[in-house]
This record gives structure tokens, sequence and C-alpha cells, in this order.
């Protein structure tokens, strides 16, 4: 429930307040926070070992970035899955990721995406992508992005692509622990060649098609997650089976036919 008691919830100290929100934030975007947990500030306070005030304006913050929710009857909760948020994650990254097509390199942030890029291939080259091996792409895949995303001096605008991408790795994290398929990596050295060639559009067709793969990925997995529930429903739902009744007996049935 939420607590509207300042005096046992007092201002975090600087610093505090976003210690707390990377804290909470990271649990909620690999889902040790699961999508509709329903959230206890003073729960919260003691398993993260932080001041009950560090979490109340985490929470907060994570509110307004799409990560929690709240109401005065039920309280805090983690946002849940739903299509509306991937489509709505799809579209706002159509419109904002452009942005970074439009950055100017310079030498030192070149010869930095040239190194992530030569990582990601040798991982991407790898056959199998199990243990560590998907999560270090997906974080050199990040570290391109928010390479791009810091050279655009837009706080504003980075804010909100950290948001995105943070809000989409949690719910790929969420349906692929609920599924053996995996989201396959975008090649992301592609995005890298094509900026630092200039070629704009080039660069322009890799992101669109990335998102193109990731919003059909999510809401592939969604609509199978539905239909999954909705046939545990319909079995819970469904009457219980009757007997089959057996056809009248004919008494002359069994009676020997007469010939002749």
């Amino acid at each position: 429930m939420l607590d509207t008691d300042a005096y046992v919830s007092p201002t975090p100290a600087p610093g505090k307040g976003e210690m707390a929100e990377r804290a909470l934030r990271n649990a909620i975007v690999s889902c040790v926070l699961a999508p509709g947990e329903r959230l206890s500030e003073s729960a919260l306070a003691s398993e993260f070992a932080l001041g009950r005030g560090a979490v109340r304006a985490a929470l907060a913050r994570l509110q307004v970035s799409g990560f929690v929710s709240s109401s005065a009857r039920s309280g805090w909760s983690v946002t849940p899955v739903s299509a509306s948020e991937i489509r709505e994650l799809s579209a706002a990254r159509r419109h904002l990721e452009p942005l970074l097509c439009s950055v100017a390199l310079d030498e030192r942030t070149g010869n930095r995406l040239r190194a992530l890029s030569q990582m990601h291939v040798v991982l991407a080259q790898r056959r199998d992508l199990g243990g560590d091996v998907l999560p270090t792409i997906r974080r050199c895949e990040r570290d391109i992005l928010e390479c791009l995303a810091a050279q655009l001096s837009m706080p504003m605008v980075q804010s909100w692509l950290t948001d995105l991408w943070d809000r989409s790795i949690r719910l790929v994290h969420f349906f692929e622990a609920r599924g053996p398929l995996k989201l396959v990596p975008a090649n992301r050295s592609r995005l890298v060649e094509a900026l630092t060639h200039g070629r704009k559009a080039e660069a322009l067709d890799h992101l669109a098609a990335a998102n193109t793969v990731l919003e059909t990925y999510l809401l592939d997995r969604f609509l199978e997650s539905e239909a999954m529930v909705s046939r545990k429903a319909s079995r819970r739902a469904a009457p219980p089976r009757k007997a089959a009744s057996s056809p009248p007996t004919d008494p002359t049935a069994s009676r020997p036919r007469i010939l002749g």
C-alpha cells in the first residue's frame, strides 16, 4: 500500500534516491520483480537494503518512466505486460531512434564504436549462445546505442531512449523465461559501419528492420501466452462430460430371422 506518513519516510539524502532507482530498475528489467507484482515500500527497503524514503522516491521516478504504477487502493505494482505497451514501445523507438543517425562522430567516438562493433561480430559468430554469450552480445549492443545517444547532446531524449531500451529488454527477458525461443540479436555492426561511412539511409533502414524484428517477436510471444491462458481457462470452465447413453435395445433384434 502507499504510505503517506512523511515522518517514517523522510526525504532521501542526495544520491540515495538515484541508487535506489538503479537497484529497483535493474530488478524490474531482469524480472526479479515480475510484471504485475505488487510492491511494498517496507519490503523493498528491507530486501534491497535501502532507506524507506529512497525507495519511495525511486518508485515515483519509475512510475514516470513507465515501470511501475500506483493506486490508492492497491498501492504500487510492476507494470504488467500488454500488447498496448509493446506497440507503444515500438512506435516510440521508431520515432526517436532515427535521431541517432544524425550525430556527428568524432575520432574518439568512432574508434569506440568500431571496437564495440568488432566485439559484437566475434560474439555473434559463436554457434552456442548459451551461458553468458547472449547477455554479453546484448550488453555490447546496448553500449553501441548508448555511445550514439551520448553524442546527441539532448539529455531529455537520451533519458527517453534509456527508458525505451530498458522497457523493451524487460519484455524480452519475460518472454524468454517463459519459452524456448530467444530473440535473435540485431547485427549492430552494420549500423556502426553505415554511420562511420556516412551512409545515413542504410543506418535508418537497419534501425527500422531491427525494431520490426523486435516488435514481431514480442507480439508473437504475447499472443502465444494469451492463447495458452485462454486454453487453460476454457478447460477449467468446461462442464463435465456426460457418459454417452446407449441406444434403446430393439427387443426383436436378438430374435433369429425366419427364412422361406
